[in-house]
């Protein structure tokens, strides 16, 4: 299947190589935060996005997805030369952020690069439980299919012990660094971009209760700074024109 890119007018405008698309659905998902840090580091990029399934099916029958999933983002080099295919969110984000350490989104230093991935890596142990209750068949959890009443229930318990008790956590952190950003660093880090989309998920109430994060106005006014930076409101302007 030959992908055919969605362009937003303000990147398309490089001719320099690599090139580089990313492939997911046409809906705001796992893809939204690669989408941002491109934004955020002044990368050029392409995104396709999927007209339906069977799309879908085709680029994983073709076997070009590491792990036969998406997001995924292609690294197009100059005519001749092979494509590569990057899987997983946060290792496409932290490629992106090292396309341009100048912009700061992730640390040069170990110490501090470790702190971010951190965060990042806090997001899973944080949103699991709740997509195990609601993707059963994925996590080998077909069985409550038939029992519709288990999953609410997990779902219930994540919202009122687990989800509050990481953005405790993750507030905390947020008051620790001291700069107004998630890892304690000077401007936002791939870390902010990661978790900004989410907590504006859960403030729409996209995972359930809003009030869930409507309890730690710290996050909340880090999602809102986060989505009023330039990059991410140019990125979004542009989006609205095409």
């Amino acid at each position: 299947t030959v992908l055919e890119p969605l362009l937003l007018d303000a990147m398309a405008e490089s001719s320099s190589f690599p090139k580089y698309r990313t492939i997911y659905f046409d809906f705001e998902g796992r893809a939204e935060s690669i989408y941002l840090t491109f934004a955020l580091a002044g990368v050029p990029h392409e995104e396709h996005r999927f007209k339906d399934r069977a799309e879908l099916a085709a680029l994983k029958a073709s076997g070009r997805l590491m792990f036969g999933q998406v997001p995924a983002l292609e690294i197009i080099p100059e005519a001749g030369e092979p494509i590569v295919v990057l899987n997983q969110t946060a290792a496409i984000m932290r490629f992106v952020a090292k396309l341009k350490p100048e912009a700061g989104l992730y640390p040069t230093d170990a110490v501090a690069a470790a702190r971010v991935d951190a965060i990042v890596d806090q997001r899973a142990d944080c949103f699991s439980g709740l997509m195990v209750s609601k993707y059963q068949e994925r996590f080998g959890f077909g069985f409550l299919n038939d029992q519709p009443a288990l999953a609410e229930e997990a779902q219930n318990a994540w919202h009122a012990e687990v989800a509050p008790r990481h953005l405790g956590t993750l507030a905390a952190l947020l008051e620790q660094g001291g700069t107004g950003w998630l890892a304690g660093t000077p401007g936002p880090s791939i870390a902010d971009a990661l978790w900004a989309v989410d907590l504006a998920r859960l403030g729409r109430s996209q995972s359930g209760d809003a009030s869930v994060l409507a309890a730690f106005p710290t996050l909340v006014d880090l999602t809102k700074r986060f989505y009023e930076l330039p990059a991410i409101t140019a990125y979004y302007a542009a989006k609205a024109k095409v």
